[in-house]
């Protein structure tokens, strides 16, 4: 599933947000640290995830920790879905 998750989220970033080479970047490689991705856009992903993976984040769940990366992210998403 992990791998699912991470493909949908490199394909939302490539078409959605315009991301160059989402198709090919590092699960583990820090979206914000690096500037691939603002706050705005990181809203975005959160309401793709919420809508894609039908999760909910709450207001606590939005940190490094689990939008930090690709990796990250699918990992919150097989959590929440676990729970």
């Amino acid at each position: 599933m992990m791998d699912t998750v991470i493909a949908d989220l490199r394909s939302f970033l490539s078409t959605e947000l315009r991301v160059p080479d989402a198709e090919t970047l590092d699960p583990e490689l820090s979206l914000v640290r690096r500037g691939i991705l603002d706050s705005i856009e990181l809203m975005r992903v959160v309401n793709f995830i919420e809508s894609r993976f039908g999760i909910r984040f709450e207001a606590h769940e939005i940190l490094p920790s689990n939008l930090g990366s690709l990796a990250a992210m699918s990992a919150f998403v097989a959590k929440k879905r676990a729970a």
